[in-house]
């Protein structure tokens, strides 16, 4: 379907030069009937292209929602497999505070992070992502080109929290939501 697409436009593209070069070479261009013809031909690949970019836009925001659902599987399939992981954990472990990071995002649903660098002392860092918007974003912490920490998939208010034991260094945090980095919506961690 999206090699229909590009023949609609390379017609167009051709037609624009058949058109110049006819343009510069005859004397009375365009004749009446060459007009009429061009005309149509140009209606007609216009109105192509449009309707398969519709088309195509239609069927990018269906395999996107496809994505997002297959990813909110995961996530909870993940979580379902934490929860019984903790279960089996001794309850007589020491837990030592760690040092929590707010982190947001616009309500409007704006693919960024507020704020864009984070600073915290090495050791257990959490990042308390909390997302007022209804789209669905998540948190994660990068350490050169491995997660090391990913938070709940959250929308609407609510937070998940990311947390992470972590050396001094550079490390990046970003939503693993497909595209959303992409977009923008990552930031830097500096541990100290």
């Amino acid at each position: 379907m999206s090699a229909l697409f590009y023949v609609f436009g390379l017609g167009l593209t051709l037609m624009a030069i058949i058109l110049a070069f006819g343009g510069m070479r005859m004397e009375n261009f365009p004749s009446r009937p060459i007009l009429l013809g061009g005309l149509a031909v140009m209606s007609f690949l216009v109105v192509g292209s449009a309707a398969f970019a519709v088309v195509l836009s239609r069927e990018e925001h269906e395999i996107r929602e496809d994505e997002i659902a297959e990813y909110r599987a995961e996530q909870e399939e993940a979580a379902e497999e934490g929860e019984a992981s903790e279960e089996e954990v001794p309850s007589n472990i020491e837990t030592v505070e760690a040092e929590a990071l707010d982190l947001t995002s616009p309500e409007a649903g704006d693919l960024i992070f507020e704020p864009t660098q984070l600073e915290a002392e090495a050791g257990e860092i959490i990042i308390d992502y909390t997302n007022p918007s209804p789209v669905p974003h998540n948190v994660a912490i990068e350490d050169g080109s491995e997660t090391v920490a990913q938070g709940e998939t959250v929308s609407g208010g609510e937070s998940g929290p990311a947390t992470a034991e972590l050396e001094p260094g550079e490390y990046e945090y970003y939503c693993s939501i497909p595209s959303h980095r992409e977009a923008g919506m990552e930031g830097t961690l500096t541990v100290k």
